[in-house]
């Protein structure tokens, strides 16, 4: 059995250590986890998290071939070269670009997961790749829904039930406690048979959600739309060390490096 634990905010994890040595599950629906997946499914190279637009401002100067990305109260900072909405990040536009990226819940979750075991970020887009992942994992786990301006937000709590209600459909035994039964409560309200939702349902519920709507009334309906797309983008964004990647970039760099090692281990036997 696996333990399951859910924050229903990113404000309830008091501190980077609270997340150490854990496998940790990011999500953002809206947008941060959804955008970061769209971009690096377009061909960016990486995505560098900071919590404030003039520390990702710092980290830009020093990063080639880089773009400013993010956003506050939804709208782009400033200065910036691209905001929060996926629908920005196409292949176009950031292919091999290294993307520093600030916004105001999301990367506040990931950076808190910085001693992580592991670190993945879900969305929507890669509900089953993430579901895959847990189960391939076979550990416990910890959610942590990003919710907004540190408070509570349906459409991530949504998702993070979804997650166990898949888990449980697939045989997995979860030990859960109040967060986890009201993420799989909502999901199952919103989506109805949360484990085979569709994609009008989830649209529907985001139109709902206070942020869906607040998104709406700024010019983002389309976002929406986007979001809602269930396994549309099934990669897999991992944080470790600092940086964002596909699961694929770093696995094949850790093949590369264990390949170096046997090589210098060769020539100094030689």
């Amino acid at each position: 059995m696996l333990n399951a634990t859910i924050y229903l905010t990113h404000s309830l994890v008091n501190d980077e250590l609270t997340l150490k040595d854990k496998n940790v599950i990011i999500i953002d629906v809206l947008r941060a986890t959804s955008t970061i997946n769209v971009a690096l499914s377009n061909g960016a190279k990486e995505v560098i998290p900071a919590d404030t637009p003039t520390k990702a401002a710092r980290i830009g100067k020093g990063a080639g071939n880089s773009l400013l990305c993010g956003e506050r109260n939804g709208k782009i900072v400033e200065g910036f070269n691209l905001g929060n909405s996926p629908l920005e990040y196409t292949s176009e536009i950031v292919k091999d670009k290294v993307l520093v990226f600030s916004t105001t819940n999301g990367t506040m979750s990931i950076l808190k997961a910085k001693y992580a075991k592991t670190c993945v970020l879900a969305s929507f887009l890669n509900i089953n790749r993430v579901v895959e992942f847990i189960e391939n994992l076979n550990e416990d786990f910890v959610i942590i829904c990003s919710g907004k301006l540190n408070n509570f937000c349906i459409e991530d709590t949504v998702c993070a039930g979804m997650i166990l209600r898949k888990l449980k459909k697939d045989k997995i035994e979860l030990a859960v406690n109040d967060p986890e039964v009201t993420s799989e409560v909502l999901a199952k309200h919103y989506l109805k048979d949360a484990s085979n939702a569709q994609d009008d349902a989830v649209l529907k519920m985001l139109k709902e959600t206070e942020h869906g709507k607040y998104l709406i009334g700024i010019g983002f309906e389309d976002d929406l739309n986007l979001c809602s797309k269930l396994n549309s983008y099934p990669a897999l964004p991992m944080y470790q060390n600092g940086l964002i990647k596909l699961k694929e970039a770093f696995d094949a760099e850790a093949v590369q490096k264990a390949a170096m090692k046997k090589t210098v281990i060769h020539d100094s036997a030689a």
